[in-house]
């Protein structure tokens, strides 16, 4: 495999944005190694609506298979921006041995409440921005880059609350499938915030026969994943998860 094979196949990554505080493979051509874990409930305030957090993702070629290390900020810190900016890519991956390292975020969350696993591993410095690693992955061969608006399987154990009162952004398929934006990315455009979302519909290049909405919920929506979600990114890298329509 070479180094741009790799490159291209590390994608999926980022496409469902490792969808953090859990150690989860990121879609269904991944399979997950978790560390040890602790229940976030204990380590996350209140809400984290607006919270930021920055991944980076780190691909190495371990016997012929490209195993990719996901390492965040998710209960550290907020990703201060001087410490992103100060992380070099090519640095990592001259330490790493890596095939590639791709960054991802910075993002922000939009929901309320989550309730999964945080690991417990120890965090260390990537210049100057403390992370912990998230997860380890399998990327299976021939694994290819995807597209927004495609529907991803990724292994996750958690639950995610919007609660009532709270303005929530859904994208609503064809079928009938809807799903609610969990976290914004500011990958694509950095100057996107969560005063923007409400009219990102006029903007997202949706296919034929998609809707975007905004709506403020009348009652909590949780969305609850005990095994898998079903996710999928739109062309700004903002990621939403599968949830059944009109809860």
């Amino acid at each position: 495999m070479t180094i741009a094979h790799a490159a291209r196949s590390l994608r999926i990554a980022p496409l469902v944005g490792c969808l953090a505080f859990a150690a989860a493979g990121c879609g269904s051509d991944a399979e997950e190694t978790p560390d040890a874990a602790l229940t976030a409930d204990a380590a996350l305030p209140a809400s984290v609506r607006g919270n930021r957090y920055c991944e980076v993702l780190i691909a190495v070629l371990q016997g012929g298979a490209l195993e990719a290390q996901v390492w965040g900020t998710q209960g550290l810190n907020d990703c201060p921006e001087a410490a992103w900016a100060s992380i070099d890519p090519m640095a990592i991956r001259d330490e790493f041995g890596a095939a590639a390292v791709v960054l991802n975020g910075p993002r922000h969350w939009v929901l309320d409440r989550f309730s999964g696993e945080l690991p417990a591993g120890s965090p260390r410095l990537f210049a100057e921005l403390e992370m912990q690693k998230l997860a380890t992955l399998t990327l299976a061969p021939g694994a290819t880059s995807s597209r927004p608006f495609v529907e991803r399987t990724v292994k996750r154990n958690a639950e995610f609350e919007f609660r009532a009162g709270a303005e929530v952004y859904e994208l609503l398929a064809p079928n009938g499938s809807a799903y609610v934006m969990q976290s914004y990315a500011q990958t694509v455009d950095p100057s996107l915030s969560e005063g923007d979302l409400a009219g990102l519909g006029a903007r997202l290049m949706l296919p034929a026969g998609w809707t975007y909405r905004a709506r403020t919920l009348e009652s909590p929506l949780v969305v609850s994943t005990p095994g898998e979600a079903t996710v999928v990114q739109d062309d700004l890298q903002n990621t939403y998860s599968r949830h059944i329509a009109g809860e």
